[in-house]
């Protein structure tokens, strides 16, 4: 019986650290308001949701949760916290930094729960792009992980990059990067990873929208039957005032077409965005 309440209270303690560092994100960021709030309408704070090269402060916290892990169909839990801080470099570029943290609960092969490890991109975008966005850039891996089932146990890095096409209530583009690993711990395996993120959205003059948003990737060191993670889905969502600010709500729900063996056969993923349009670099 102790087993099972520590395996319920995991994934509640990965939401409460989360929750936790998404206020302490969100209370950094409004100390640091000064400006009065900006005339972003419902619709350009609903794109600004899915734009990864924003020009303001934005903390998204996405909770996913993966069905049908290993052979006893287990339940797995992860909590993404994801700021995206712009830096204006001068009149013509900004520096965007996107560190990305994951807290996760995997209960297969051996329960495990903890940091998985840390990336963090880099992306020198135009200042002035506002229909045809892009952003170009270095991103690094580092082995934080607190369990060998988490984490790689290997430094890595490689090129990033993403190209958006916004107009009307349209906002598509495509992320990409490519991990390789280049230090680390010798008894490991070596990182060579693809990851591709295609976007779709349609967004309502509202603030409500719906968005087509899988993320895909491809081991390149694992078997064939096992290199392709591929979900296909869609979320639903909306952007509500939140005082001077505002707060994205969205609810997915994906299936994994394919999926390395013993992985998730579907998953939910639930993410709240914190937006501080007043914080911003241009």
């Amino acid at each position: 019986m102790q087993d099972a309440r520590s395996r319920y209270r995991k994934p509640c303690l990965v939401v409460g650290i989360a929750l936790a560092l998404g206020m302490l994100l969100s209370a950094a960021a409004r100390a640091q308001q000064a400006a009065p709030p900006t005339n972003a309408t419902p619709i350009e704070l609903a794109k600004s949701v899915h734009n990864p090269f924003e020009d303001f402060v934005k903390v998204p916290v996405q909770a996913t949760t993966g069905f049908n892990l290993g052979n006893h169909h287990d339940t797995g839990e992860a909590v993404n916290i994801e700021p995206l801080i712009p830096i204006r470099l001068n009149a013509q570029w900004d520096l965007l930094v996107r560190p990305s943290l994951t807290v996760g609960y995997l209960p297969t092969p051996s329960p495990q729960f903890g940091l998985t490890d840390l990336q963090t991109s880099f992306f020198l975008t135009p200042e002035t792009a506002s229909k045809w966005i892009w952003g170009v850039g270095p991103i690094l891996q580092a082995p934080t992980a607190s369990s060998t089932d988490l984490g790689s146990g290997k430094w890595a890095a490689g090129p990033t990059a993403g190209f958006v096409y916004n107009s009307g209530p349209w906002f598509n583009g495509i992320l990409a990067y490519q991990l390789m690993s280049f230090a680390g711990a010798h008894h490991r395996g070596s990182v060579n990873q693809t990851y591709l993120e295609p976007q779709v959205s349609y967004n309502l003059d509202s603030g409500w929208y719906g968005q087509i948003d899988p993320p895909i990737t491809y081991n390149w060191t694992a078997e064939k039957r096992n290199a392709w993670t591929l979900p296909i889905g869609a979320d639903v969502g909306d952007v509500v005032p939140l005082g001077r600010d505002n707060l994205g709500l969205q609810v997915g729900a994906y299936d994994f077409v394919k999926h390395p063996q013993g992985g998730p056969g579907w998953m939910i993923r639930v993410q709240a965005t914190l937006l501080f349009p007043t914080i911003r670099s241009r």
